[in-house]
C-alpha cells in the first residue's frame, strides 16, 4: 500500500480549489492522469518526481512545502534560510516551540539583513 498523508491531500485539495480546475483539468496541465490526482487528492504520497512535475507547472507552489507534506526532505537549493532551519527543527523534540519561533524569527531577522542583496557590486 502506497504512503498516505493528510497533509500532501489539503495540499492536493489547495491547489485544485485555488486554481479553480477539476482532476481533469489538472491531468491536462500536468500529464498527471486525473485519477492519480484524485489519490494524491485522497492522501496518496507520490514519488518525488511527481511533486517536481505539480511544481513546474505551478509556479505560485513551493516545490519544498510540498515535499514536506509528502514527508519528503527539502530540496535545500530551493529553499530559503527560514525554511531550511524550520526543517531541521523538525526532528529537535528537546526544544519547545516557543523556542523554536525564537530561532525561526532569528533567522528571518538575519535573512532580512544580509539576504537578496545584488552580490554582484
Amino acid at each position: 500500500m502506497s504512503k498516505v498523508s493528510p497533509d500532501f491531500a489539503r495540499a492536493i485539495g489547495k491547489i485544485l480549489s485555488d486554481n479553480n480546475l477539476t482532476f481533469r483539468a489538472a491531468s491536462l496541465r500536468t500529464s498527471i492522469s486525473a485519477a492519480y490526482w484524485t489519490d494524491m487528492r485522497d492522501g496518496r504520497v507520490p514519488s518525488e518526481e511527481v511533486i517536481d512535475r505539480i511544481a513546474t507547472a505551478f509556479p505560485d507552489v513551493s516545490v519544498n512545502e510540498l515535499r514536506l507534506a509528502a514527508g519528503y526532505s527539502i530540496k535545500p537549493d530551493e529553499a530559503d534560510a527560514v525554511t531550511a532551519v524550520d526543517f531541521a527543527l523538525r526532528g529537535q523534540t528537546n526544544i519547545p516551540e516557543e523556542g523554536r519561533r525564537q530561532i525561526l524569527d532569528f533567522v528571518r531577522d538575519i535573512e532580512k539583513k544580509y539576504g537578496k542583496k545584488d552580490r554582484t557590486q
